[in-house]
Formats: structure tokens, sequence, C-alpha cells
């Protein structure tokens, strides 16, 4: 069986959509399934006529556009909704009629949080036979011996660290009133973002303020083979998203024990249980008080770290994620009530 996964456009190596899928096809080639990944822009006919499942990333940003340029296909559609398709273009009505167009044409959608699926569902109770709530698995890269003098960061620092695209919704520059605030107590840290550009007035912004504040660093696009030792090397992991889907930064930051605070918003809240292994912040105070407490509070940050990593395990395991999808898949290319070809 070969299915075809389809990325939004861009989706940099290290982005979540990369990750995800890349995850996928490692995962289920061991089971002898073949995955194939193509950006929208890369999408052919023969890509299409030699798949057996169409599986998009993005309702809004990629299913609506291949739905227009190929038409629906003529064998099993799965539509994964990432984050902001559901959380905020479902809100628009014009984008939201092109969605649930779109969505009628799909045998599957998916959600990455049940709360998700469920405000989804409350909107539109004809398509709940088709969804689906598929939890993300996470692996993490191994260590390739970098330590903080990589990054230039000193062992006194306690570092945040953002890992975000520069564009409007990651709100990247959001965490640095509230961290000036310490900066300015005398208290020893670094904010630091890596991650790929995708607006050019956000990133002269971002230079800005990292040419005039010494202790907050931007790395810039990182490979995804670095993240982990960036994550082990940081103390805590930020999200400051003004909405998610499910954050593969503050999972692989969670499994490898580390700290997180993170904004409350849909996908951060469903993740993160405040207080028990991560934090979440409502505005500039909240994030300055909590901000506070990591630094000053090592050995709280150290245990919000271990139960974010036993959750982590416990939950998450890209074993269950592998067989969940490959269920999915095997089901979608059997069932007689279902449109394609069946499996190879």
């Amino acid at each position: 069986m070969t299915i075809l996964i389809i990325l939004p456009v861009p989706s940099p190596p290290a982005g979540g959509n990369r990750v995800f899928s890349d995850r996928l096809r490692r995962y289920l080639a061991t089971l002898d399934l073949e995955v194939r990944v193509a950006t929208l822009d890369a999408v052919t006919g023969e890509d299409l006529q030699n798949c057996d499942i169409v599986h998009i990333f993005n309702a809004s940003r990629t299913a609506v556009p291949f739905v227009a340029r190929f038409g629906a296909p003529d064998r099993p559609l799965v539509i994964t909704f990432t984050g902001t398709d559901v959380n905020e273009e479902m809100k628009r009505p014009d984008e939201r009629a092109r969605i649930v167009d779109v969505a009628n044409q799909a045998q599957r959608l998916l959600f990455l949080t049940a709360d998700a699926l469920e405000g989804f569902c409350r909107q539109c109770p004809e398509l709940k036979d088709r969804c689906r709530h598929m939890p993300l698995g996470i692996d993490v890269p191994e260590s390739r011996g970098l330590g903080r003098t990589h990054w230039g960061w000193e062992e006194e620092e306690t570092v945040f660290f953002l890992p975000a695209g520069l564009r409007p919704v990651k709100r990247p520059l959001d965490a640095l009133e509230p961290l000036s605030r310490l900066y300015q107590e005398g208290l020893p840290i670094r904010l630091c973002i890596a991650g790929a550009v995708f607006d050019l007035e956000l990133l002269k912004r971002v230079e800005a303020e990292a040419a005039a504040c010494p202790w907050f660093q931007w790395l810039g696009a990182v490979p995804h083979l670095e993240m982990g030792d960036l994550y082990r090397c940081a103390d805590v992991v930020l999200n400051t998203s003004a909405s998610e889907g499910l954050s593969h930064a503050l999972l692989e930051a969670m499994a490898v024990g580390k700290a997180v605070l993170a904004s409350r918003v849909p996908g951060n809240r469903d993740l993160i249980r405040h207080g028990e292994d991560g934090l979440l912040y409502g505005n500039s105070d909240e994030f300055a008080e909590l901000a506070r407490r990591l630094v000053e509070q090592p050995s709280w940050r150290e245990d919000l770290g271990r139960r974010a990593a036993a959750r982590v395990a416990a939950e998450f395991s890209p074993v269950a994620e592998r067989d969940r999808y490959a269920d999915l898949y095997r089901q979608l290319t059997v069932s007689p009530c279902t449109s394609g070809r069946p499996g190879r």
C-alpha cells in the first residue's frame, strides 16, 4: 500500500508537518506501508495515480486548494486538521464553507486533540461519523553531542528556548517584554529563538531586537537533527502561539524532560496540565511571574520536566501512533463503503 501525504506550502524541514510526516514514513515502513511525502506545489497527476490513499495535512491551506486544482481524488481521501484550520479558519464564514465542502469529500477527518474534534463536530454534526481523534506520537533526534557552548550559552544562565517559525500566529516576540523585566532585575537569563522565516517584516523586527538586547538570540532555521540537543541544553521551552493544534516542539521538549511554559490556547491547553507537567500563561504578567519562579526554583523546574517526560512516554508513543495509522489506512482500502482502489 502507498500513502501520499501532501503538506502545505511552505513546510520547512524542522517544522511540525515535516517532522510528523517523516515520523509516519519511518515507522510505517516497518509494517511494509510506503509513505511518500510532497508539498502541495510539487504534487503531480502521476503521484495521485500511483498511490492508494491521499492524506492531506491542513484543511484550509492544503485540502481546499488541492481539490480546487485536482478535484476530489478517485481513492480514499484523509484530511488532518493541524491547528489554525480548525481553531481559526473555521471561524471565518467564507473559509468555513470551503473547508466543509472539502471535508464532505473525504472519507476520514482527523484531529490531533479531542477538544478540536468535539469543536468541529458541534459545528458540523453531519460529519461526525467521519471524524477521528488521532493523538500524536513523538520521537526526538538522538544527541549529536552539542553542548551549551555550541550556541554561546553560559552555564549560569537560565535559557528560555522558543522553537517557532517566524509568522504572526506564533507571536515570537511576545516573550521579550516579560523576560526583559527579569533581566532588568539582574536575573541571569537568555531568550533564544530558532525557526524558519515565513514573514520578512517579522524577521526585521526580530533581528533588530536581537541586535539591541544582549540576552536575546536569534538562531534562524536549525536542522531538525540538532533540535534534540537544543531542547536538552535549554532550561525552559516556550510556546507563545495564538493558535496551536498539538505542538511537536512542546512534545519533544517534554519528552527530554524539560519544563515548558506555553500560552493558554487550544492545543496547548489540551496537552499541558498546568502545574503538573508544564505551565500555561494568559498574559505577560502571568508569564513574568511563572518565568521568575522557573529561574529562582531550579528544583521545581526540573520536577516539572521529569513529570512531563513520564507523561509523554506513557501517552505519546510513536509505535502506538504507527499502529493507529496503519489500522486506519488498511480499513479505508478494504472497506466496500469507500471509494478508491484495493490496497496493493
